[in-house]
């Protein structure tokens, strides 16, 4: 018997708890930032005093807040300020964008877009510097593809960055260069990217928070409620905090860190799993390879529709191995990038080494991604007990594939029902700002799959990618991803209950409410006040 009187009552809802013990509800109550209680309305409704909060659900259905496991924060914040190729059909298309752009801005600033995608241009060719130039010869242009694995260049911005013809590769990127002439072409892959990174203008401590504050704002409108966030800088570490501590904060953060500011972190004194229920630091991230996109992803045979090259890995062998092992012995969770079947068989090989020589039970690695697997690459995720962290908006998005990577090899690409019948454990993410930054999305992509409609997920499973399983991918099951009493108080609110339409109707749900430790950080504008009940 509670004698508590909550801070915050939702009723007449359809309440699905992802609890098995006790899976729909009509009603919950909130207390101090965590569920109260859950029940039927009768026996909720009796909490209430006047000076508790009261929302009429009218039927709507409530979620735990969904967990995104992995999103590139600022980047998906720099949306405000890059030109949205996302969608673009044509060359021609991307420089009327550029024109216009090039025309609104003073000469010699940069001008950056990203989100277009060769597949879906009807010349089927990469951008290259001479379209660029056509079109702004007197700003530095880069255009990032949409995986963000590859980007273009015009000739003013390879001059900045001292590419031309006798620039060499750097370890882990490729500088696209004319058969005939030699000359940088402004095809840019993976680390060669970087010659560009480095000279674009850091944005200022004000400008981060701003992007990030952006990015959360977008995140909270899509229902989510804790992100796995993937840092760029130490910098954006610091302006997270900074909000945190000013309550500006709307969601929680899991900060994932990238492997090359470990050192420095230890340094300052961090300890594995650093921080408190808003935000915290246990997860460090390793690229070993590339994007299908971009044909960098690393496989064991060549490309279907390029076979000349079987992608990139990043590191050496014995660098990778290296890096692992710093991780693993720092007693931090691994975050492994790895698309391609080559880059998981290594990165698995790599795992498997280091943990016998430093075991540990329940480590809960995590591999990102996993696109191309085999029954041999799956068979040892599970016996490693690695978890699979997927995007399944890649199914829409990567309509190629099957001419990437040939009939066969498509079979085992997103091979989401694969994995879940093996017992692997998955968590599932957006890679904003790669794919929407939407869970919704992202269980409609898992369950409606028209390409592979043999790897469908069920609605539970979906959904339980981004809530039960989110949470146990950052040790927090006992915290978060259910609704059950004494947990911790993030909710979103549906439209319309997942579980009672087709999966094809399931894209067209909206968010009407999110809640974050027991506080309404977003509610459609047309709710209003008028979803309050009455006294």
């Amino acid at each position: 018997m509670h004698t508590e009187s909550p801070d915050l009552v939702l009723a007449n809802g359809t309440v699905i708890t992802m609890d098995p013990k006790r899976r729909k509800v009509q009603a919950v109550a909130i207390k101090n930032g965590k569920f109260l209680a859950i029940g039927m309305n009768k026996d909720i409704l009796k909490l209430i005093d006047q000076e508790t909060k009261k929302v009429d659900l009218k039927g709507k259905t409530v979620l735990p807040g969904f967990i995104d496991s992995h999103v590139h924060g600022t980047s998906l914040g720099k949306d405000l300020f890059r030109i949205n190729l996302r969608g673009v059909k044509s060359i021609d298309a991307i420089q009327q964008k550029i024109k216009r752009n090039a025309d609104a801005t003073n000469e010699g600033q940069w001008i950056i877009g990203r989100g277009w995608d060769q597949d879906k241009l009807v010349e089927k060719r990469y951008p290259v510097c001479s379209d660029l130039d056509e079109v702004a010869p007197n700003n530095p242009v880069l255009l990032i593809r949409v995986c963000g694995h590859l980007g273009v260049v015009n000739s003013m911005a390879m001059r900045l960055a001292r590419i031309d013809k006798k620039t060499k590769s750097p370890q882990g990127g490729k500088i696209d260069k004319d058969p005939v002439t030699g000359q940088p072409n402004g095809i840019l892959r993976e680390n060669s990217l970087n010659l560009i990174f480095q000279i674009i203008p850091r944005s200022s401590e004000e400008n981060l928070k701003e992007l990030c504050l952006y990015a959360c704002e977008r995140m909270v409108k899509a229902g989510i409620t804790t992100a796995h966030w993937i840092i760029d800088s130490l910098d954006e570490m610091r302006v997270l905090q900074q909000l945190r501590n000013s309550e500006s904060l709307p969601l929680r953060v899991n900060v994932i860190i990238p492997v090359n500011q470990l050192t420095v972190l230890q340094k300052l004194g961090y300890a594995p799993r650093f921080g408190d229920e808003r935000i915290r630091i246990g997860s460090v991230k390793i690229f070993t390879d590339g994007s299908l996109g971009a044909r960098t992803a690393a496989l064991l045979k060549p490309y279907n529709d390029a076979p000349r090259t079987k992608g990139i890995l990043l590191y050496s062998h014995k660098k990778l191995g290296q890096l692992v092992e710093k991780v693993v012995e720092a007693d931090l969770q691994l975050v492994i990038h790895a698309i391609g079947d080559r880059a998981i068989e290594v990165a698995l090989k790599l795992l498997e080494e280091t943990l016998r020589r430093t075991p540990k039970i329940n480590h809960r690695h995590r591999i990102e991604h996993v696109s191309v697997l085999n029954l041999k690459l799956l068979r040892k995720m599970k016996e490693l007990g690695v978890i699979a962290s997927v995007q399944p908006h890649f199914v829409v998005s990567d309509s190629w594939i099957e001419d990437r990577l040939g009939k066969s090899r498509s079979k085992w690409t997103y091979a989401l029902r694969k994995l879940w019948n093996s017992g692997v454990k998955m968590i599932g993410g957006s890679d904003a700002p790669v794919e929407p930054v939407s869970p919704i999305l992202g269980i409609y992509a898992a369950t409606a799959n028209r390409e592979f409609p043999k790897e469908r997920l069920s609605i539970d499973e979906a959904i339980s990618l981004y809530t039960i399983n989110g949470a146990y991918g950052s040790f927090e099951e006992n915290l978060k991803g259910s609704i059950e009493e004494g947990k911790l108080a993030d909710i979103v609110v549906l439209s319309q209950d997942p579980y009672n339409i087709t999966p094809e109707k399931i894209k067209d749900i909206r968010v009407e409410m999110t809640i974050v430790n027991g506080e309404i950080v977003f509610t459609r504008p047309e709710q209003g006040t008028n979803s309050y009940l009455k006294d």
